[in-house]
């Protein structure tokens, strides 16, 4: 009786063991691709001037204290006119 319940017991499980379904499971890995902005081209773009709080690109003229100033590379340069 015993050899009977210790076989069936025996069996149980290995019917349980075997009845899952097997699941494989798979793991798919994608790069991770990260595109960096492009670096401005070494003195791509002239340095801006400021006056009265406002930015002025190189070129820009400004009326200052009654004297034209021109921007120059960042640089305030007097013109010969008067404003």
């Amino acid at each position: 009786m015993k050899r009977t319940i210790a076989l069936l017991f025996v069996s149980a499980v290995v019917v349980t063991g075997c009845s899952r379904p097997v699941v494989k499971e798979t793991v798919v890995e994608r790069p991770v691709v990260v595109e960096k902005a492009p670096a401005a081209a070494t003195g791509a773009t002239a340095p801006a001037c400021t006056y009265a709080s406002q930015s002025y690109s190189h070129g820009s003229v400004s009326c200052q204290d009654r004297s034209q100033f021109r921007c120059d590379n960042g640089i305030w340069s007097r013109t010969a006119n008067a404003c």
